[in-house]
């Protein structure tokens, strides 16, 4: 009886001792300098840059793997007209009493139109203030107060800003950067406009 008693507790012992070694080599395997950390491999990401440049246009796209594949593409803007072919006679320095009920959304834009007008600046084909301001992004709206009369008059919408001169009727919407270039989406072209001094409406100028 004492014997199986004592073989019992021997078993018991040895047992225990088994599983302390084996929680213990488990643990260090885990903490062990030596062990490498799991990293996920993340896909790399596509760089975009230049894939080809010339004179009139630049095109930009994956320059890893993937060379055909396209980003964006800019293209050189060249006038067919320029400010000079619509040039005014004079800038006339005169200031009539703006007239805010003449335009049917001059008063909604009142501050940004005053602020321009009092400006004291004939900055449009020769007699005539160009406002604009911000109306979302990308956006702009704008306006021409003739300053012989007052008068408000609407200016065509853009996206990328407007090119004029004080001393010429055509306008420019939708600017190039400063090296003539644009990009190729649907509100970034530029359009030429001229302004009909009979009408004071702008007419778009196409390519002949």
């Amino acid at each position: 009886m004492r014997f199986t008693f004592l073989l019992i507790l021997t078993l018991t012992i040895v047992s225990c001792r088994d599983k302390e070694q084996t929680s213990s080599t488990t643990d260090s395997a885990r903490q062990s300098p030596n062990t490498e950390p799991i990293i996920e491999k993340k896909p790399k990401r596509p760089q975009a840059g230049l894939i080809l440049s010339s004179d009139n246009i630049k095109i930009f796209g994956d320059t890893t793997i993937e060379k055909e594949k396209i980003y964006l593409t800019s293209i050189k803007f060249e006038p067919y007209i320029s400010f000079d072919d619509f040039k005014v006679d004079k800038i006339e320095k005169i200031k009539a009493e703006l007239n805010l009920s003449s335009n049917k959304d001059a008063y909604r834009f009142r501050s940004r139109i005053r602020e321009a007008y009092n400006a004291d600046t004939v900055n449009f084909a020769g007699h005539y203030t160009f406002a604009w301001w911000g109306c979302g992004s990308p956006c702009q709206s704008g306006v021409i107060i003739d300053r012989r009369t007052g008068q408000v008059y609407d200016a065509p919408s853009a996206a990328l800003g407007y090119d004029f001169r004080p001393n010429s009727r055509m306008l420019i919407v939708n600017t190039p950067d400063s090296l003539g270039f644009y990009d190729d989406c649907f509100y970034c072209k530029p359009i030429i406009y001229v302004l009909d001094e009979a009408t004071k409406e702008f007419i778009e100028r196409l390519p002949k």
